[in-house]
């Protein structure tokens, strides 16, 4: 029972110890040195491995050591320390913009100890090395089997022993792994018959060494007792930027053991001069000595620590050698020469005579790109299949860059197109013209030009509203361009522009010999609308010093495009395409209903409402004359505008009123009606209609109307209903009776509501025409008879509302809502 209950505290306390309480460790830790080899069976048999368990709680309890002195030491990654190594978006963006040969440079090498870890945590599954030196504070299992089954952990003491069972002690510090499974191995076949060994290295000792010098963080640290260097000083937080890279060294008792060089790291991924450190162990980083850099077209270009390197060809290897941009034939070095001053040496690194330059202390090597500029080429732009760079040869032509219309995209411009040449040293340019159909049409002919080195043909898009047509702009922005970044007082701009009925008007280069028929041709050719008899050519006259004229010459199109005369074209010209006159565009109108033949008809100019009702084939028998809905567009969003403005003027009328009654009476009013009336504003839209007495227009009475674009024109059947809307009990309609006056039909609605203006009623005819029977001269055609669809209207009374001072607009409003109801109700 005592057994048991040792084993239940045994597990208890080291589960609590994982909740890494010092308590808890303290006791855990207890425990597992007491543990007899009796409770560590009966423990496995209840599934826990007190072993692995006490191990995890040993590594526990290193890991809370290394960060209690990562807390005291504050050892950081480099970045968070204040020392960023990476550069960010918007140094990148800076850097861009800047010759890369002039850019900033970084010192190789150190970036290595960015984003380090803050401890040397030993990881418990690494294998042992066979070289592996035994010392004081390591672990060692040892399972038996075969006659007996037992296995232990036995901890290497202070005097180098550790206490066997049923062996003793055995001295074990100083061998390495291999001799110790050898010896242990031995004995215990010799003084354990009948019983096999499997000897492993359990948790490893730590250490304690030393990390001095130039060390990001220098100082003493625990650490694994395989760590090597190159652990070391991760754990530091690696070198300073003053330290050197090449001669870290390892001291032991004072004495070298060997140093590192972690270029051989960097460079090679040579780690076997990266020893395994021993307790006591010094590591020192001495300052960096000699450095040189290399700039430009390098694979790394940075400064670098030289330790080996005498030539200059040397440090271009530890660059990583030349790009295949680079020019190494113009290599310069920037140096300090023997006077202290600073200097400039020009050296070919392609010869060996300059590879072997000697090398100085503080030199930089800047190695410049080739020159963009492509040599023996054609390139081929614009609205073609394959365009891009071809290789130029002596006597090559148009015809060999373009050979098909298969290589042209569909809408390419075959009558126009742009020969873009260099002429000097400096870049200038002239521009030539193209007729494409006539070089497909007869190659090798004088349309074919004869094409030089660097020559630029552009094919243009004639297609409108593409997004190759954006690309056409930008081509042709490029050229005009440099055009006038080359211009001078003696030399002028070189361009011309075209205005009016072309497809792509604006500006173009003033090609060599242009005419005005080329200028049409590259603006892709006339619009529909295009005069093409006379045109226009504005021209600055230059001739007197004193004062520049504008003049205007007529040019005949015929001749032109007849070839009779060719009007050559000067710099800054202006060529006006004129408009067709009369010419409009196609204006269709509308008819439906009770007409003969309703539909959308095309009208000319000038073209009247009587004229379109005899092309309809007039009205049938069933059509409603007098009712004729007639709209227009342009009404229509004029009359929307004005209905929002009035909706707005009578919110905020109502919203002045309810503030000034509130503050008075201290009571709100009956505003209902009228946010009502705002609601139906809301909601209602515009129809455009324009009232027209159709009967008297066809009878000649009243003047014919004009017919526009968009017009319509809509004849209803017959109604003999007459509707009483408004302030009524039962808004409804009646079947007409010419015997009822206005006010009959009200009474059959259920008469007037107590809100209701008597001396405003109305009545909307069913032309949409307004009748006001209570007063005479306003808005009144003085005959008040209800015809078969009209509609009669009851206004709200507004003196409920304190005098509203929009009642006059607010009575126009719902006019319009009237008349509105009335025209649909119409269709």
């Amino acid at each position: 029972m005592k057994k048991i209950i040792g084993l239940f505290s045994l597990m208890v306390a080291l589960t609590a110890a994982f909740a890494v309480k010092a308590n808890d460790l303290s006791q855990a830790k207890q425990l597992c040195e007491n543990a007899t080899e009796q409770q560590r069976q009966m423990a496995r048999a209840a599934g826990y491995d007190v072993d692995a368990m006490c191990a995890s709680l040993r590594q526990s309890e290193s890991n809370q050591q290394v960060n209690n002195q990562s807390s005291n030491g504050a050892i950081l990654p480099r970045e968070l320390a204040g020392f960023p190594l990476e550069k960010t978006s918007e140094t990148q963006e800076e850097a861009k913009d800047v010759e890369k040969v002039d850019q900033e440079l970084e010192k190789f090498g150190y970036d290595l100890f960015a984003g380090i870890p803050t401890s040397d945590t030993p990881v418990a599954n690494i294998p042992v090395p066979a070289n592996y030196i035994v010392g004081p504070g390591d672990m060692i299992k040892v399972q038996l089997y075969g006659k007996e089954n037992s296995s232990y952990e036995l901890q290497v003491g202070r005097d180098g022993a550790i206490q066997f069972p049923e062996l003793g002690p055995i001295n074990v510090a100083g061998l390495s792994y291999t001799e110790l499974k050898e010896s242990l191995t031995q004995q215990i076949n010799e003084q354990i018959i009948g019983v096999q060994a499997n000897i492993t290295m359990g948790e490893l000792r730590s250490m304690q060494i030393f990390v001095l010098g130039e060390a990001f963080k220098p100082g003493a640290y625990t650490v694994s007792s395989l760590s090597t260097i190159m652990n070391a000083l991760y754990v530091s937080g690696g070198v300073k930027e003053v330290g050197s890279l090449r001669n870290i060294q390892l001291k032991r008792n004072g004495q070298l053991i060997t140093t590192l060089d972690l270029y051989d790291l960097l460079l090679r991924g040579d780690t076997r001069r990266d020893r395994r450190l021993q307790a006591g162990d010094v590591i020192f980083i001495p300052s960096v000595k000699k450095t040189a850099a290399v700039a430009g077209e390098v694979v790394r270009p940075a400064i670098y620590e030289i330790k080996n390197e005498n030539t200059l060809g040397e440090l271009v290897n530890l660059a990583g050698g030349l790009l295949p941009s680079a020019y190494p034939q113009d290599a310069r070095v920037e140096r300090v020469n023997s006077q202290g001053y600073k200097t400039v040496v020009d050296v070919n690194l392609k010869s060996n005579k300059g590879k072997s330059t000697r090398l100085q202390n503080g030199d930089l090597i800047k190695i410049y790109p080739v020159l963009e500029k492509q040599e023996n080429i054609v390139t081929l732009n614009g609205h073609a299949y394959r365009p891009g760079d071809i290789a130029w040869r002596e006597g090559m032509r148009v015809s060999d860059v373009i050979s098909s219309a298969n290589l042209l995209k569909p809408n390419a411009n075959i009558d126009f197109a742009l020969l873009v040449r260099e002429t000097d040293l400096l870049k200038e340019i002239e521009t030539y013209s193209i007729n494409l159909r006539q070089v497909l049409s007869t190659p090798k002919s004088a349309a074919d030009l004869v094409l030089k080195a660097r020559d630029q043909i552009i094919v243009l898009n004639n297609a409108e509203k593409t997004k190759d047509s954006e690309s056409r702009n930008a081509l042709l922005e490029n050229i005009i361009d440099l055009l006038k970044r080359q211009s001078s007082l003696t030399s002028p701009e070189k361009t011309v522009a075209i205005q009016g009925s072309v497809k792509f008007p604006g500006r173009y280069p003033l090609t060599s010999g242009m005419s005005v028929t080329d200028l049409i041709q590259a603006s892709g050719g006339f619009t529909e609308d295009a005069y093409s008899v006379v045109a226009e050519v504005t021209r600055q006259d230059l001739s007197n010093p004193e004062q520049a004229n504008v003049i205007h010459m007529p040019i005949d199109l015929k001749q032109e495009f007849l070839g009779v005369v060719s009007f050559k074209l000067q710099p800054h010209d202006t060529l006006q395409i004129k408009v067709t006159p009369e010419y409009r565009e196609t204006a269709q109108v509308s008819v439906t209903g009770e007409v003969k033949f309703p539909g959308t008809y095309t009208i000319r100019r000038g073209e009247t409402l009587s004229q379109l009702v005899e092309r309809v084939g007039g009205f049938t028998e069933f059509a409603h004359v007098k009712a004729t809905v007639f709209s227009r567009e342009e009404l229509r969003k004029r009359e929307q505008k004005e209905l929002q403005k009035l909706r707005d003027r009578l919110q905020q009328e109502i919203d002045v009123q309810k503030v000034e009654k509130t503050s008075i009476t201290n009571k709100s009013a009956d505003y209902s009606a009228l946010d009502s009336l705002v609601d139906t504003l809301d909601s209602t839209e515009a129809t455009g209609r324009l009232v027209i007495d159709l009967p008297a227009l066809l009878d000649k009475e009243v003047a014919d109307i004009e017919l526009l674009n968009g017009d319509k024109l809509h004849i209803p059947a017959f109604r003999q209903e007459v509707t009483v809307l408004g302030e009524v009990q039962v808004p409804t309609s009646h079947v007409h009776n010419e015997k009822l006056d206005f006010a009959d039909y009200i009474e059959r609605s259920g008469g007037e509501k107590n809100t209701a203006d008597e001396d405003s009623i109305y009545i909307v005819k069913a032309d949409g025409s307004l009748v006001l029977p209570n007063k005479s001269g306003w808005l009144t055609h003085g005959d008040h008879q209800v015809e078969p669809g009209d509609t009669i209207v009851v206004p709200i009374d507004t003196d409920r509302v304190d005098q509203l001072e929009l009642w006059t607009r607010v009575s126009q409003v719902v006019y319009q809502l009237a008349l509105g109801a009335a025209a649909v109700k119409s269709f």
